[in-house]
């Protein structure tokens, strides 16, 4: 299982390097462990004594670091595909490398396009895999930033999503991003 020191060397090892830091590939598995631990000790706990108000604290400085981790981590993995650099695969976990597969054949489709754009041809853009939330799902998602804190919501695929902090990054249903968006809680993360 993971230590709060392990985290934090994680979180500063990401917030230093320009480019991703490398993670183990049970990363995000000992993570979700981890908090796991956490919040269930608080559940066992007397809510006044002072130790417990100590680990409610931890709990809320893992989840802030887990995020900015992760938020980190999509900023360069979408940074490097927009630019059309090489991503360092050794340095993506499991899951980072399954939910980047389709979101990396659309960067690659739409280079191919501009390509043939700067070429003088108009080609019909070469169709891609839907960004799906899972295999019987279907309805392309969003990528946004959250404006505001936006309490956990079920999407159009009946999947819940959230709770959102303001800052984070998130791929919704599309459906439920424009909702967001035309509230204000949201604006659609636009790729150049």
């Amino acid at each position: 299982m993971m230590t709060y020191e392990e985290l934090l060397k994680a979180w500063r090892s990401e917030r230093e390097s320009e480019g991703l830091s490398k993670l183990p590939d049970d990363f995000y598995a000992r993570v979700a462990e981890f908090i796991s631990e956490l919040r269930g000790r608080l559940k066992m706990a007397d809510m006044t004594a002072l130790r417990t108000r100590l680990a409610k604290k931890e709990l809320e400085n893992v989840e802030k670091m887990v995020k900015d981790i992760f938020n980190r981590r999509v900023e360069k993995i979408l940074k490097a595909l927009a630019s059309g650099r090489t991503l360092d695969v050794e340095k993506l976990t499991p899951e980072e490398r399954e939910l980047l597969s389709p979101i990396e054949e659309a960067f690659t489709a739409m280079r191919k396009f501009l390509e043939s754009l700067l070429r003088g041809e108009v080609r019909k853009p070469e169709a891609t895999k839907t960004i799906q939330a899972g295999p019987s799902s279907s309805g392309k998602f969003m990528l946004v930033r959250i404006l505001a804190d936006v309490p956990a919501i079920v999407g159009a695929d009946m999947k819940t999503h959230g709770p959102f902090k303001r800052g984070d990054v998130a791929f919704i249903p599309r459906e439920n991003a424009i909702a967001l968006v035309k509230k204000g809680l949201a604006v659609e993360v636009e790729l150049a």
